[in-house]
């Protein structure tokens, strides 16, 4: 969670993560945490050259949830 190597920025990220669980009331709701990504996630090159075997393994209901999604 968090940048590498920015261990406060992380713990902030995992204390306010915690915090949803003393918050939520009910299973699947949604709470959006005040973080943003310091670049644009386009141009990140944190992702490795092969997706990992989950993404590849549910990359059609992704898809498809997607594109329900979008209407």
């Amino acid at each position: 969670m968090g940048q590498a190597g920015d261990r406060e920025g992380q713990r902030k990220v995992l204390l306010e993560a915690l915090s949803v669980l003393e918050k939520a009331k009910k299973p699947g709701e949604v709470f959006h945490l005040p973080f943003t990504w310091p670049e644009d996630p386009k141009k990140t090159e944190w992702q490795p050259p092969e997706m990992s075997p989950l993404i590849k393994y549910y990359l059609e209901d992704i898809k498809k949830a997607r594109k329900d999604q979008e209407g």
